[in-house]
């Protein structure tokens, strides 16, 4: 409690709802559309009270790229514990990971999901990579009931069915985003650039165009970039989902 914690926004909500709950002092450097993660800032910010530094790559709801040589940089300068969420990672170049640091950087933690790419969130199933020593630390923790039976059916399951998996991402990454971020530039909408497989975009009407979509089973998130600007958050589909995405938003434009 009082120690300080450095969570760049806009990013993942639960991550300052839990530092909240802890009494942390949370710091907030800003991601831009411009220049994207705030590297130097996150580093000015750094003192002795700093505890944690979270980083999420790509970063949620913008889909920014924290470039890899960024998060080495922040790891050889800062000793404090560092969290990077890489929930999104299958739909990156795995080269960006830093998930093979965890062994060099005692304090570094990578978070990952099955509720992303492999399609489980309701299950809630996910699973932290770091030291031997700091899992043991956490595993006292915890709490006896995190994993349920359902999930570890559904995981392996899924497992079995890796190709299927990856070629899912390879339609949404290579034909789905691509067509999506040309509608956008005909239309004149201006979006963040993304690595993953949702975008941040900004529409004139954003509150109305949402519940126009839902009208039609059509999910959108709306939220609110670092000025408080709103904009929509679209997650990328098939290209047959995708198509009709266009379709709906262009009569509703």
């Amino acid at each position: 409690k009082g120690s300080e914690v450095i969570i760049p926004s806009p990013t993942f909500a639960m991550f300052e709802q839990a530092a909240e709950s802890e009494g942390l002092v949370i710091r907030r450097p800003n991601f831009t559309k411009e220049m994207g993660f705030p590297l130097q800032e996150v580093l000015e910010m750094v003192n002795p009270k700093t505890s944690l530094i979270v980083l999420s790559n790509p970063n949620n709801p913008t889909g920014t790229e924290i470039p890899r040589d960024a998060i080495m940089e922040v790891l050889k300068k800062c000793s404090c514990a560092i969290l990077v969420d890489e929930c999104y990672f299958e739909f990156m170049d795995p080269s960006t990971s830093v998930a093979n640091e965890v062994e060099t950087y005692p304090n570094l933690f990578v978070s990952r999901t099955f509720s992303k790419t492999w399609g489980f969130p309701s299950l809630r199933l996910g699973y932290l990579l770091s030291t031997g020593s700091n899992v043991s630390a956490l595993t006292c923790v915890r709490g006896p009931y995190d994993i349920n039976q359902i999930a570890v059916v559904g995981i392996l399951a899924a497992l079995k069915q890796r190709d299927y998996v990856f070629e899912y991402v390879r339609e949404v990454m290579d034909q789905s985003k691509p067509l999506f971020e040309d509608f956008l530039k005909k239309r004149g909408i201006e979006f963040w650039p993304t690595a993953a497989n949702f975008i941040f975009c900004y529409f004139s009407e954003p509150v109305r165009l949402e519940s126009a979509l839902r009208e039609r089973g059509i999910l959108v998130r709306p939220k609110k970039d670092h000025k408080g600007v709103l904009g929509l958050r679209v997650s990328f589909g098939t290209v047959e989902q995708m198509k009709q995405v266009i379709q709906a938003m262009e009569e509703l434009l």
